[in-house]
């Protein structure tokens, strides 16, 4: 494996993207080796494509159209080539670390029930677009194909039908091939999957009206998360991951998980000791995950899941905005007003390890904004979702009498759910009950508050994705708040960033009350014209940032939209290079200048004092999507 200083360029590579990336696209044969002793001999061939392997590859899948290798494919190759000859050991550990994560999949239940908790969410999203007529709204053609595809794919999944039948070559193909088998083979599955079938049935009348839909999906969400509350919660690595199980830095030196993410001044990364022995299941991001302990040769544990959620256009997206925030990271260091705030965002790191799959850096003590809500429903043995039922009943029972809901309707379901569901003081009723000291409240209420300020920041003047209470990470060890799932808000058709929201960011009434009245006009108004006079610093450049990120977010964007169009065997013209510049020109252009207005700051007067007036306000609340849970 060579010295240390010799493997870092190495193990870079592998544990950010290219590895990865040829490992979902076919251009690396991945072997994972049974036992370290053999793990040279068994994948010293396999990282290359070669000459017979190219018309291995270009045959496709049984009966699928040929897949052609594209010349970025090929350049990958080449270098991975040049790596094996330069650190053999070393990537064949890097690659067996890969290939057996795949084991760490979800079952058929887990599988199933985050696929139905995606459709549920596509058809929320198609109720609100549809309000106007809530009784008379049917399926779009793209929740259709989707629930249909489910229907079809039961238990194997999406992604799995090309890979249930290939040989046993890798530890992917093996570990997708018994759980299909292992799945035909249960008589609760066959039956489970009988009654699937008759309840989607889109044939029978009325099948085709949305809310139908939706509550057959969540009466399965519930058959399901029943089932998943009897599984195991934790694994033994040994098990399933032998070569894990016997990994050390005797092995090779492997850094850890996207330690190369963060710029460091000097040469001292961590590197893997171990992994350790347990793996726990938890539910976290609103799916099954794995929750993962690496040892690193510091001694200190790094917990990591395991998440099966990704799409890959949607993972890229996603890192795009976390390497934005820790550029970001970098200028809020170095400004006086920013750093004596302590202002900092919290940005995990987030490493792909196959087109399904990827690793999250993980804190066990952090729980979302849902989870907190749900915790609560569970207490007092409600259901969670009553809030967004009542919301849509109210609308349809205003339009049966041949009339709109007018502000105050939605004014008045806001106020019902304050009242009867969802108090305005919970959130700060369970912070007092975690955080019994006074001491320790205070300084979980003072760092909760300083991150809401800059994720407010970020998701206003970066034009990002709204802030969903599922996704909104809460440290309880320090109070400090992460998300990952945001992205840029780009228009479908004209890939303009989008600018049209009731809300800002979310400063709803519960999390009002948590930072209370003197909290919002003092820390959090301080904190976010601090950071946005911090952005603005002409010594910073950050415009030449953003031109950097959001280029390939745009490429990104336009690739999408002619993949959409074009057929799949036709290759897709590149983005002209005067709309590539135009759009980002004006991106830029949108997003320094609500950095602009907001760090002035004359007469004691901001413009983000209004800001967090439209976003506390009630009648902007109310107008917002009721599975962003305006009330929570």
């Amino acid at each position: 494996g060579g010295g240390a200083e010799s493997n870092h360029a190495t193990s870079a590579v592998e544990l950010t993207t290219p590895l990865s990336a040829l490992a979902g696209n076919g251009a690396l044969a991945l072997g994972a080796p049974s036992a370290p002793g053999d793990s040279a001999h068994q994948q010293s061939g396999g990282a290359g494509v070669t000459g017979e392997q190219k018309g291995q590859q270009s045959s496709g899948a049984e009966g699928g159209p040929p897949i052609r290798a594209t010349q970025p494919m090929w350049r990958c190759s080449r270098i991975m080539h040049m790596q094996r000859d330069l650190h053999p050991t070393l990537l064949s550990s890097l690659e067996g670390i890969v290939d057996q994560m795949v084991w760490f999949r979800e079952s058929w239940y887990e599988e199933v029930l985050r696929q139905l908790k995606q459709a549920l969410a596509k058809c929320y999203a198609v109720a609100f677009e549809n309000r106007g007529a809530v009784s008379e709204t049917t399926v779009t053609p793209h929740t259709l194909n989707f629930v249909k595809k489910l229907v079809s794919t039961f238990g194997v999944g999406v992604e799995n039908l090309s890979g249930v039948n290939a040989s046993f070559a890798t530890a992917a193909s093996e570990s997708l091939a018994r759980r299909a088998v292992a799945t035909t083979q249960d008589p609760v599955f066959q039956k489970l999957k009988n009654q699937f079938t008759t309840d989607f049935e889109f044939s029978l009348p009325g099948a085709m009206k949305l809310h139908n839909l939706i509550a057959k999906l969540k009466k399965w969400i519930k058959i399901l998360e029943a089932k998943i509350k009897l599984l195991p919660k934790t694994l033994l690595i040994e098990e399933k991951c032998r070569f894990l199980s016997n990994f050390s830095m005797n092995t090779a030196e492997v850094e850890i998980p996207g330690e190369f993410l963060l710029p460091r001044h000097g040469q001292y990364f961590v590197r893997i000791a171990r992994f350790l022995p347990r793996v726990e299941i938890v539910q976290k991001h609103d799916i099954a995950a794995r929750r993962l302990y690496i040892r690193g040769h510091n001694g200190k544990i790094y917990p990591y899941l395991v998440l099966n959620d990704a799409c890959m256009n949607e993972s890229r997206r996603e890192e795009r905005v976390l390497q934005m925030l820790r550029f970001m990271n970098h200028f809020l260091n170095r400004r006086k007003e920013t750093c004596k705030r302590m202002l900092e965002f919290s940005v995990p790191r987030v490493v792909t390890v196959s087109p399904q799959m990827r690793l999250v850096e993980d804190n066990p003590s952090s729980l979302s904004l849902c989870e907190i809500y749900r915790q609560k429903c569970e207490n007092e043995n409600l259901e969670y979702d009553i809030p967004i039922v009542r919301y849509y009943d109210r609308l349809s029972i205003v339009q049966s009498r041949a009339s709109q809901a007018c502000p105050s309707v939605l004014r008045d379901v806001l106020k019902e759910v304050q009242s009867n569901m969802v108090p305005r003081k919970m959130l700060q009723e369970w912070a007092v009950r975690t955080f019994p000291n006074a001491t320790d409240y205070w300084i979980f209420r003072k760092t909760f508050t300083l991150h809401l300020a800059l994720l407010g920041l970020a998701e206003f003047v970066f034009h990002l994705t709204r802030l969903n209470p599922e996704i909104l990470q809460i440290s309880q060890d320090s109070g400090a708040l992460s998300v990952f799932y945001y992205r840029f808000d780009l228009e479908a058709n004209s890939g303009e960033l989008d600018a049209n929201r009731p809300v800002p960011f979310r400063l709803t009434p519960n999390i009002s009350e948590l930072v209370t009245p003197i909290g919002v006009g003092g820390v959090l108004t301080a904190s976010m014209i601090a950071a946005a006079r911090c952005f603005v610093d002409p010594n910073f450049k950050i415009n030449s940032y953003l031109r950097a990120i959001l280029r390939d977010e745009f490429i990104d964007w336009h690739k999408k939209k002619q993949d959409d169009s074009h057929p799949a065997t036709s290759q897709p013209p590149d983005v002209d290079k005067d709309q590539l510049i135009s759009l980002v020109t004006k991106a830029v252009s949108a997003i320094m200048t609500r950095l602009q207005n907001l760090a002035q700051f004359e007469n004691g007067e901001s413009k983000v004092s209004t800001l967090v007036t439209a976003a506390s306000s009630p009648d902007n609340l109310c107008r917002m999507d009721p599975a962003w849970h305006p009330w929570l």
